[in-house]
């Protein structure tokens, strides 16, 4: 808008006729809210001052458009016109005071602030806001509550966004802690709940005395008060800091826990259920607070769970002794339901809520994991289940979603490993089966006793879901009690479902989806027993019957049910010849309704039912009527144009048809060149999915018989290769499946026409890709057996490329840029290559009827290579001949072992390693050379006994680590051990690698062997350091088995007392291997992890004795031999407190950490992730010893750079501060323990604050703003 035009809005919005006015501000509005809308400062300013004027408009329309306008109108206009309008708003809203109530002035202030604090840049002009805002809450303006809630919104969102610069503004910080202390117990319930929020926010956001002080007048108001009313109150607070900011009040919570332990049994309604809130909040959020104090904390909620005095449950309320946790619903956000005074305020009977916030508390004890899965079974679940059939709605919701919850918990089945769920120990199970009948029983009785409680119901099937899903037998002794219920269910007219109790994740939106649900979760088992048969077989009528509802979802829902009938039923008369002929007339009419549905409208539905016809033809084809038969493969082989439900047809002709399936053999060939031929046609479609499934289809219709391709072939190996040629990446394997089932039909004459363009498309993805070895090896080998004229051609393109792949990877290797260090030997892409070689090739030899030789590749590896394509050619011919060798292809050949063992010494690396490989190929097929290769790779020179001991390698983990040849690893074990005992000098990592799979192939054997051959290293450094490290191999491995685990475990001791070995090296290794112990197999030390922390410890002490100083022309420098080794023991030291804080010795640790804070920066480092992560579980141990450690930071702090310090010693030295400061911000927690002198560390941390020398001040500002940074 032009200013004319600011000048005509003026004038129309102070016109008389409300219509114009209107019209002037919703104008407005529209160009307010186009992307090109900009405003000059004054036109800015003219229309902030004429909307505010609208916000008084005597039509209600006009002030709700202006409203809007001014959200609008803050991202346009600066800062300084955003703050003039909350001014102007304010001094409105006191001007009008009690008069402004149901005005649009605060809402409009509500709009402004919240838009501000996500457009406005500047933190500081947002905080400036909070001046005028807080000078309108002065209760001497007697604002209407509506009013004063707006206003207290607004004031959280500066809180929340801008507290830390509001920091600096004294008064305001004053008065703002001023007003929210008195509000908070404003008569109004809204009202106080907003300042509650406001306040909590307050101490939260706000650094600075002020906030402090705020706190602490609230937790001595809260510890002296002797009113319930202001007891609640000030809880609230509390409750609400704890919400936002654990570690705020941590050192107040276990004073909290204590008093509300104390009053929370008898206390009245009101002052109980805040006890009750309090301590659910407590156990949410800092749950390791309350482990000491956890089991009076279940009996508090056991006791307000079980707390009727006006109803008698007769015999269905036990008392469980043993009663447990619960589980608590809801997000933080919950605060205002939590304590929403109005609900049902007209009840006389407000016991329920007592009831509800105890089931509340239980269930933030389920999930804080501060009970173990069995007791939460026999304690909290035994405790739920006798309250099932509790009277109020909202309350037994609340109840059986705690047990559900527990359930959920504990879903993961026996045997199943999940990241997710908690382990199932394994008397879990067990424990839910004996307690499966009361189970059973509460649920059925709740359901029968409030038939019209929907949520009931299905929380009840919830539940049996997840019964089942940790044990699939559980309730089939109580299915006939379940029978009536569920039958009933599924009979009824369909009932939306929803809880409007409770809002969780667990149920669906019908009643009858999670009964359906139910089935489904039981019918996906292994087998069944009688009573479940009967079950079954009374079930499926009402599946049949949920097939035809009209309700959303339930259809589609009751045909993925049917679907897995279907395959239980097949699994058991295949596995348990269980007679199911009963199930045939239910079978054929499934049939019929599926064939009746398939072309419904919705796709969901529509998708359903494609997926069982599928599903039904495969397990009974043989028993559906020939014409239903019939009619349902026209169904799925019927794929029209660009119809997008094409690809659900085709996947569920693949489900049918796959061998093994019932589907008749007959009536797949009927189908086929129909199929195939629109197969074909859908190859030309430009979509990979329906590409992926027409091919699927080729594939599998092919398999049935070669037959079918008569006629189509050509057409076929056309439209492979045209997708081939088009696909923007390389092509899927299941193309080279299709060309490996297609080509041996194909003509000779068209397989002559295509050759050039199919060796193009299949030798680069030979090399280029990395997925399709197998596929490429089907297809070559049929090339190769079918078109033998065609192998010369196949071969010379495929060494071609695979010489391009080469040479490309050496330009880079050449280079002096960053692409030499990222070059990697293209190994992937010659195992590609080699392997269709030797496919190639065994079909060429088994065309010509002539026994497999090396032949065509013995003139790549007669003499080393002299350039890089032959070096090239040498790679992928030994690298063949190993593969040829592992399949006991390669006869004895002693020429072609010569010739290898000379290659292995050869100057070019790359054709060193794959000799290597190929000699430890042949000599793994061929064991009895494994002694002399070894004595070769002992008495070779350095260059060639690398390679000669990878080539040992090699054939060990084909002959040891794969063919299990426990005679060959007895010979060669001592003949590798006694080597390494006589060693004079490092021996290669390819050694230890050996040991090492002979450790994992025969664990119990082996692994002792290892570990005495450590402990009887004596003096020989080389020797241990070579055991040692094979045993770190050892541990390395990801899949090692129980056997390895329990052999490792017994030789720990004997391993890891080489952490005081005298030599540092030998010391740092076996830290390695204490390290890689505790991180991932911490159950293993558990036994010897305190008699090994004083000599860990130890470690972690400089020793003087390996430094060593080092003169470097005119300078002298310091050497710290021990610096790596001591970096280790700290890792150990780390890890140990991560995974076993309960394990670590106190005092030993808090010394440890105190002399790395004063270490290298290597050491520091690590010593402040150490800090950072442990502090919450070890908080008392810093709080105890903050003083000192406080001493050691300053000092640190202290230090200065050498004046003629250059960049990399100015690197370190910040990098140090860096880690300092980190480390000072993450004692935060234990400066607020009870008893501990607050005011050196706040001192310390505003001086880091407000420091000007260096970067200490930024780095402090980052951490504290920076999630984890600390840890960093």
């Amino acid at each position: 808008m032009t200013t004319h035009n600011c000048q005509q809005y003026l004038e129309k919005v102070k016109n008389v006729d409300q219509d114009l006015r209107g019209m002037a501000v919703s104008d407005l509005l529209s160009y307010l809210k186009s992307p090109e809308a900009k405003l000059s400062n004054v036109d800015g300013g003219l229309y902030s001052e004429s909307l505010v004027s609208s916000l008084s408009d005597p039509q209600s329309y006009v002030q709700n458009l202006a409203i809007e306008c001014l959200g609008q109108l803050v991202g346009l206009i600066s800062t300084d016109t955003v703050l003039a309008i909350v001014i102007a708003i304010c001094n409105s809203i006191k001007s009008k005071g009690k008069y402004s109530g149901n005005s649009a002035l605060s809402m409009a202030l509500r709009v402004v602030v919240s838009r501000a604090a996500e457009d406005v840049s500047n933190r500081s002009a947002l905080a400036n806001q909070a001046t005028p805002i807080v000078q309108a809450l002065d209760k001497s303006n007697s604002l209407p509550a509506d009013v004063t809630v707006d206003i207290f919104v607004a004031l959280s969102e500066i809180l929340t966004h801008a507290g830390d610069h509001l920091a600096a503004d004294a008064d305001t910080v004053a008065n703002v802690q001023t007003q929210l202390l008195g509000y908070i117990s404003h008569e109004s319930i809204p009202v106080r709940r907003r300042a509650i929020e406001a306040l909590g926010k307050f101490v939260v956001s706000v650094p600075g005395e002020r906030s402090d002080q705020a706190l602490d007048i609230i937790f001595r108001r809260y510890s002296t008060s002797s009113s319930d009313s202001d007891s609640v109150i000030l809880l609230r607070v509390l409750v609400n800091i704890t919400r936002q900011s654990p570690s705020r009040v941590a050192s107040l919570i276990p004073t909290i826990i204590d008093a509300e332990l104390r009053t929370v049994d008898e206390s009245e309604s009101e002052r109980r259920v805040a006890s009750l809130i309090a301590l659910e909040t407590i156990v949410r959020h800092c749950p390791e607070l309350a482990h000491g104090r956890r089991d009076e904390i279940y009996d508090s909620a056991i006791t307000a769970l079980k707390f009727d005095p006006n109803y008698n449950y007769g015999d269905e309320d036990e008392d469980e002794d043993g009663a447990d946790d619960g589980m608590m619903t809801g997000s933080d956000e919950d605060f205002g339901d939590d304590f929403d005074d109005d609900i049902y305020e007209d009840d006389q009977d407000d016991s329920w809520e007592i009831r509800l916030n105890g089931v509340k508390l239980l269930s933030g004890l389920i999930k804080s994991s501060l009970y173990t899965p069995d007791n939460m079974v026999s304690h909290i679940g035994a405790a739920l289940i006798g309250c099932f059939k509790e009277r109020e709605d909202i309350v037994r919701a609340e109840i059986l979603l705690a047990y559900a919850t527990i359930l959920d918990l504990l879903k993961a089945p026996v045997g199943v490993p999940s990241t997710v769920a908690m382990d199932v120990e394994n008397n879990v199970p067990e424990l839910l089966s004996q307690q499966a009948p009361r189970t059973v029983s509460a649920l059925i009785s709740a359901i029968k006793s409030y038939p019209k409680a929907t949520e009931t119901k299905q929380l009840g099937f919830v539940i049996f879901s997840r019964l089942v899903v940790i044990h699939n037998s559980i309730l089939d002794a109580h299915l006939s009690t379940i029978t009536p219920v569920l039958v009933s269910t599924l009979d009824a007219e369909d009932t939306a479902g929803a809880l409007q109790s409770v809002s969780t994740s667990l149920v669906k939106t019908n009643l009858k989806l999670d009964v359906l649900e139910f089935l489904r979760v039981f019918l996906t088992r292994e087998n069944m027993s009688d009573a479940a048969a009967e079950f079954v077989f009374v079930a499926k009528d009402g599946i049949t019957k949920s097939v035809s509802s009209k309700t959303f979802q339930v259809p589609a829902t009751s045909f993925d049910v049917a679907a897995s009938l279907v395959n239980l039923l097949r699994q058991s008369a295949d596995n348990d010849a269980r007679d199911i002929s009963r199930f045939n007339g239910w079978i054929q009419e499934m049939a019929t309704l599926s064939l009746s549905t398939a072309n419904a409208t919705d796709k969901t539905l529509r998708t359903r039912v494609c997926v069982f016809i599928g599903t039904l033809l495969r397990q009974f084809g043989d028993v559906v009527d020939a014409s239903a038969v019939d009619q349902a493969l026209q169904t799925l082989t019927t794929w029209k144009h660009g119809f997008t439900h094409n690809l659900v047809l085709i996947n569920a002709l693949v489900t049918a048809a796959s061998q093994p399936t019932r589907l008749p053999r007959a009536k797949v060939l009927e189908v086929a060149p129909s199929a195939l031929k629109q197969a074909v046609g859908l190859l030309g479609q430009n979509d990979p999915a329906i590409n992926a499934g027409a091919l699927e289809v080729i594939k599998l219709l092919s398999g049935y018989s070669s037959d079918v391709l008569s006629g189509i072939s050509d057409r076929i190996l056309q439209g492979v290769i045209d997708l081939m040629s088009r696909a923007s990446v390389s092509p899927p394997s299941l193309a080279l499946k299709v060309l490996a089932q297609v080509c041996p039909c194909v003509s000779k004459s068209n397989i002559k026409d295509v050759v050039p363009t199919l060796i193009k498309l299949t030798s680069a993805v030979v090399v280029y890709e990395h997925q399709s070895s197998s596929a490429l090896g089907e297809l070559f080998e049929n090339v190769g057996r079918k078109f033998p004229e065609t192998v010369y051609y196949w071969n010379a393109e495929l060494i071609d490329n695979w010489r391009a792949a080469y040479a490309q990877f050496i330009k880079q290797r050449s280079s002096s840029g960053s692409e030499a260090i990222q070059a990697q030997f293209p190994s992937q892409n010659l195992a590609n290559a080699a392997k269709s070689i030797l496919a190639l090739y065994t079909g060429y030899y088994q065309a010509k009827g002539l026994a497999w030789s090396n032949d065509f590749l013995s003139k790549n590896i007669n003499s080393a290579p002299q350039s890089a394509g032959d070096a090239a050619r040498a790679c992928l011919a030994l690298r063949t001949l190993g593969y040829a060798a592992l399949r006991d292809m390669l006869a004895r050949d002693e020429p072609l072992v010569k010739h290898l063992n000379d290659l292995a010494e050869c100057k070019n690396e790359d054709v060193r390693s794959e000799a290597a490989i190929a000699l430890g190929s042949h000599a793994g097929s061929n064991p009895d050379t494994l002694p002399a290769l070894f004595a070769n790779a002992t008495s070779a020179d350095s260059t060639g006994a690398l390679s000669m001991f990878q080539a040992v390698k090699v054939a060990i983990e084909h002959v040891v680590g794969t063919k299990r040849d426990s005679s060959v690893a007895s010979d060669m074990w001592a003949q590798v051990t006694q080597y390494v005992k006589s060693a004079e000098k490092p021996l290669p990592d390819a050694v230890a690698q050996i040991l090492a799979v002979f450790a994992v192939s025969f664990p119990t054997t082996y692994i002792p062997q290892l570990a005495a051959c450590i402990g009887a290293s004596g003096s020989n450094v080389d020797a241990k350091l070579t055991f040692i490290t094979a045993f770190r191999t050892l541990l390395a491995d990801k899949q090692l088995t129980l056997a390895c685990e329990e052999q490792i475990g017994l030789v720990l001791p004997t391993v890891l007392a080489n952490i005081s070995d005298i030599d540092v090296n030998v010391r740092r290794l076996s830290l390695l291997a204490m390290y890689t112990i505790i991180q991932s197999k911490p159950a293993l030390i558990e036994g010897i992890v305190s008699s090994i922390q004083p000599v860990l410890f130890a470690q972690t002490k400089i020793d003087t004795s390996l430094i060593r100083t080092v003169t470097m022309g005119p300078f002298t420098k310091k050497i710290d031999d021990g610096l790596e080794a001591r970096k280790c023991a700290y890792q150990c030291v780390h890890v140990l407190v991560r995974k076993m804080p309960a394990a670590i010795n106190t005092n030993d640790f808090i010394d440890c950490v105190l002399r790395g804070m004063d270490e290298e920066q290597e050491v520091r480092a690590v010593v402040q992730q150490i800090v950072s992560e442990s502090v919450s579980s070890l908080t008392s141990v810093y709080a105890a010893n903050l003083d000192t450690l406080l001493s050691v930071v300053a000092a640190t702090l202290e230090k200065k750079p050498h004046p003629k310090a250059v960049k990399h010693e100015l690197e370190r030295f910040n990098d140090m501060i860096r880690s300092t400061v980190g480390i000072l911000v993450s004692l935060e927690p234990a400066s607020k323990m009870p008893g501990v002198r607050a005011s050196k560390y706040k001192d310390l941390v505003a001086k880091v604050a407000s420091s000007t020398e260096g970067s200490m001040s930024v780095y402090y500002k980052e951490i504290v703003s920076t999630p984890d940074s600390a840890s960093k």
